[in-house]
């Protein structure tokens, strides 16, 4: 009787709205969401479930979702129609798995599926399996401009307007910082939804169709897009808010109070001296440290009583033209900047980090160089301890005569290697060879793979950034 009713309500509806909210009277081939814990009335076009972001990009037919405002006081079904036109409808089973979500069997004909509050979710209809995976999607701000930096998203709070049906989720007068943010759910990176005995992984964060700054115009997001820059600290407005007409999520940000009271650490660091001729037009840019803001590092040969200096900009009367306190020959270590050249006591290669931190009360930097032992290590499928055993004296280069550092034999798979740094990840001083160049990642992503086959060595040159693969 329930289908019965179903197909009447679909044969009979007409038009609401604009095309993407039209109930269909004709049901197309495709997966719709039903029932009346849902704001549409009938199968809509804006009900059916699509293609999900998928992490890595992939394509699947067997996996669909939708993003959709759910009530507690209701109930909803899982309705699937085939090319010929067949139609089943799905009600809830037995529960799969239940963690920070809940997976469970779609069951021909079952009871309706239940939410146990109000709010946005993301519904995901494994096919294949006839599992059905909900998931509560409170969005929050997260990145290195917001209040718990990467670490975690803070809270926004997120309402219906079923009149217009549109779901914003907003935060108001929060500060942030001149850096980086996005929006993200469930606290993590993706959401692994059983498949097929194994897992398929979907982007559970928001971020926009390219790189730019969130502006007071809305712009568009995707799942897994790109990070939004903030164009100067302050006091924020945020709103994320999806269309529930087109299924298209947009964002925007309103500064309502600029802090032009703090300082700002440097973006850029170069390292000049006697190596270098002392001329910034030869200084080498220093490696920004992944999410560590303030924080470079490189390998540098410095030869024994010859002195060494860093700015942030390539010049001696701009920028912050700094040294160490005390210019005595100096080993591994850490020192406080000053005005005084580095100098070290013996010629050798150096990992050089130089650390800038906002004082206590925001209104200075500090600054202090780290001086270590160069050693860069495999990691991952290449390396002999895998992604299991991380940077081991197994897989440490060591420097051979010709002052190059050479890899142990790789084992087959996808090279990476990184230098270790205190309170950091590997991933975070993480660099590759492509084309006989080192190349570092920086601030960047993920690098191109680049394949080794076993026994393979790797040369690494840092006095020219050159490397090899043989």
């Amino acid at each position: 009787m329930a289908t019965l009713l179903l197909l009447w309500v679909v044969g009979t509806s007409c038009e609401e709205g604009n095309d993407n909210w039209r109930i269909i009277t004709a049901i197309q081939t495709g997966t719709y969401i039903v029932g009346d814990a849902t704001i549409y009335s009938a199968a809509a076009t804006s009900a059916q479930l699509t293609t999900p972001a998928f992490d890595p990009q992939e394509t699947n037919a067997n996996v669909v979702g939708i993003y959709t405002w759910l009530k507690k006081s209701g109930s909803f079904q899982i309705l699937d129609v085939d090319a010929e036109g067949n139609q089943v409808t799905y009600g809830k089973g037995s529960v799969v798995a239940s963690t920070s979500f809940e997976t469970v069997e779609m069951a021909t004909g079952g009871s309706g599926f239940t939410v146990a509050n109000d709010g946005l979710y993301y519904i995901v209809c494994n096919k294949a399996d006839k599992q059905l995976s909900i998931l509560p999607a409170e969005f929050g701000i997260i990145g290195d401009a917001t209040p718990k930096l990467w670490n975690d998203e803070t809270a926004m709070n997120g309402t219906l307007d079923e009149e217009h049906s549109i779901i914003e989720y907003v935060i108001k007068d929060v500060t942030l910082d001149k850096k980086e943010m996005k929006f993200r759910y469930l606290h993590s990176w993706g959401v692994e939804i059983p498949y097929q005995g194994g897992t398929v992984k979907i982007h559970s964060n928001m971020g926009g169709l390219s790189k730019a700054s969130i502006s007071e115009a809305y712009s568009e997001c995707k799942g897994g897009g790109e990070n939004f820059s903030i164009g100067k600290a302050g006091i924020y407005d945020i709103t994320l808010k999806l269309d529930l007409r087109t299924g298209v999520f947009s964002a925007k940000g309103i500064c309502t109070a600029e802090d032009t009271s703090s300082a700002t650490l440097p973006e850029k660091m170069f390292i000049t001296g006697d190596a270098w001729d002392w001329k910034w037009e030869n200084a080498p840019e220093m490696i920004p440290v992944h999410s560590h803001d303030g924080m470079f590092w490189g390998i540098y040969y410095i030869e024994a009583n010859k002195g060494v200096k860093f700015n942030n900009e390539m010049s001696w009367n701009t920028g912050n033209n700094f040294g160490v306190e005390k210019n005595d020959p100096k080993g591994y270590g850490e020192y406080p900047a000053g005005g005084d050249n580095l100098v070290v006591n013996k010629s050798a290669y150096y990992q050089v980090v130089v650390v800038c931190e906002l004082s206590a009360d925001k209104k200075s930097v500090n600054r202090k160089i780290i001086l270590s032992e160069p050693i860069p290590y495999l990691i991952g499928d290449a390396a002999a301890g895998g992604w299991g055993a991380q940077l081991t004296d197994a897989d440490k280069f060591t420097l051979n005569e010709d002052g190059e550092y050479v890899s142990p034999a790789c084992k087959a798979g996808n090279l990476r290697m990184c230098v270790k740094l205190n309170g950091c990840d590997w991933w975070q001083t993480e660099f590759n060879v492509y084309n006989g160049m080192i190349e570092f990642r920086g601030k960047g992503g993920d690098q191109a793979a680049v394949a080794v086959t076993a026994g393979q060595v790797v040369k690494l040159n840092f006095k020219n950034n050159t490397g090899s693969i043989k």
